[in-house]
């Protein structure tokens, strides 16, 4: 496997989010709830915006590049136990190489530093080995469906890991 390493994006870094955001825009349009064109279209200040707070931006590095990124949030207003997992994504050129992994293991570190008790993400159908990954971590399907904001024609799955306190901690 190749050596991965995971880092929390800080402010200040805001560039380098725009860098690997855009990149996995570009490269997966039809995995994401937002289109390139669009966050292409941020200044800067926004990049940064996003960085502050509390969602937690992680990205994976290998021999120094960027090369996968995943968003969590904390609960809030109905599920306040309940963090959710965004914007997966592992570049082409290392899948399958335990990155994914590694990155959703450190999402699931995260949400419980956030006080999380459950996790949940949506996934594209089809999507099968984003689907064999979140269900090898414990996520079932909740069976509540919908379709890609940025492309209503695509349909995704809710998924959620119910118990996280079972989860082994990475």
């Amino acid at each position: 496997m190749t050596d991965v390493e995971i880092r929390r994006l800080v402010p200040g870094e805001g560039e380098r989010y725009r860098k690997i955001r855009l990149k996995a825009l570009a490269d997966s349009p039809e995995a994401f709830a937002s289109t390139y064109d669009k966050e292409a279209a941020f200044p800067a200040e926004r990049w940064e915006e996003r960085l502050v707070g509390e969602v937690a931006t992680l990205v994976a590095v290998t021999d120094g590049v960027d090369a996968g990124i995943v968003g969590v949030i904390p609960g809030s207003g109905e599920h306040p136990l309940r963090a959710h997992l965004i914007a997966m994504w592992v570049d082409p050129a290392i899948r399958g190489r335990g990155a994914g992994g590694r990155l959703v293991d450190a999402a699931l570190s995260q949400a419980r530093k956030m006080g999380a008790e459950e996790v949940e993400l949506w996934v594209v159908d089809g999507n099968e080995p984003a689907i064999a990954l979140y269900k090898s971590r414990g996520f079932t399907p909740s069976g509540i469906r919908g379709t890609l904001p940025s492309d209503p024609s695509v349909g995704e799955s809710h998924f959620l890991l119910r118990s996280l306190s079972l989860v082994t901690a990475s």
